[in-house]
């Protein structure tokens, strides 16, 4: 039977948690291309563990199929995409975010949003395109973003033409430079220094047969440099001796006017997406929701 000593005890831990959750600060996630909350869940424990409250917009494998429809359009072929357009699933699904944090914390409760690879320049475009600029002042406090391809290639560099975003990027950064409508003081990109490429193709395959595979790692040396290679071409237009977290160069993931941080050792994810669950990587592969770097920008939130 209930006695009066534990339905106090009962009272004070449901007050306690209550307390916890309101003194808590909401953070909205949106998670990179192909992502889905699930593989955000060891980082959504790390910063509840610091005083936060993370909110993953709530998309699917499936969501992400949505985008396919725009690949048809002759804004595609033509480099014009816009995302309202373009993105109306992914704003579906911080508008699911944004509903949650509310129903949570009331509608006046500031906001941070966090965004992981693409999905840094999708809050920036949500912020601008749906919250708008008096909105987003009142209720954005700040903005981090981790491993994202703010910058578009040089102009003179010969893969400027190809953008990959089809004009999403250059759409965004024309309408909402530097963070706008945020001030560019409360947003903070971050970007990794783990994976260097080799200065030259002769650098690549010298001494191969030590990077084909460490055990003791768990991790192939030339796999991941073959990897940065093509992924950093695209963006910077350089491949040989660029600096980045795997996938996103340095310069690329900041901003002009905005705070940066850059982690040394530290690449872009600690999965890779799947039709079904994400692959994890081994824990020698350290990203930017590791341990040793989370509290380096969870500051800025």
């Amino acid at each position: 039977a209930s006695t009066p000593q534990r339905q106090t005890a009962a009272r004070a831990a449901a007050a306690s948690s209550a307390v916890t959750k309101v003194r808590r600060r909401p953070v909205i996630l949106c998670p990179a291309q192909f992502g889905v909350v699930e593989d955000y869940e060891e980082l959504k424990v790390n910063l509840e563990d610091r005083g936060f409250a993370l909110y993953a917009a709530p998309l699917s494998r499936l969501d992400w199929l949505r985008i396919v429809p725009s690949t048809l359009t002759k804004e595609f072929f033509t480099a014009e995409l816009r995302p309202n357009t373009t993105l109306g699933f992914f704003y579906e699904a911080l508008d699911q975010a944004v509903a949650a944090v509310e129903a949570d914390f009331g509608p006046e409760e500031p906001i941070a949003f966090l965004g992981h690879s693409i999905g840094g320049w999708v809050a920036r475009s949500y912020i601008g395109e749906v919250l708008g600029e008096e909105l987003a002042r009142r209720r954005v406090r700040s903005l981090v973003t981790l491993g994202t391809p703010h910058r578009p290639p040089p102009m003179e560099s010969p893969v400027a033409v190809l953008d990959q975003t089809r004009g999403l990027l250059s759409y965004i950064n024309e309408q909402f430079p530097s963070g706008f409508p945020l001030d560019s003081a409360v947003v903070t990109c971050v970007a990794g220094n783990g994976t260097r490429t080799p200065a030259s193709l002769e650098a690549l395959v010298e001494d191969i047969g030590s990077k084909v595979w460490d055990d003791e790692q768990s991790r192939s040396t030339i796999l991941e440099e073959v990897v940065a290679l093509a992924s950093y071409l695209p963006l910077s237009g350089s491949s040989f001796g660029v600096a980045g977290d795997g996938l996103i160069p340095v310069d690329t993931a900041l901003m002009a006017g905005c705070g940066s941080v850059v982690l040394d050792d530290c690449n872009h994810a600690d999965f890779v997406p799947t039709p079904g669950d994400s692959l994890r990587l081994p824990k020698s592969y350290l990203w930017y929701g590791s341990e040793d770097f989370i509290d380096t920008w969870a500051k800025f939130l």
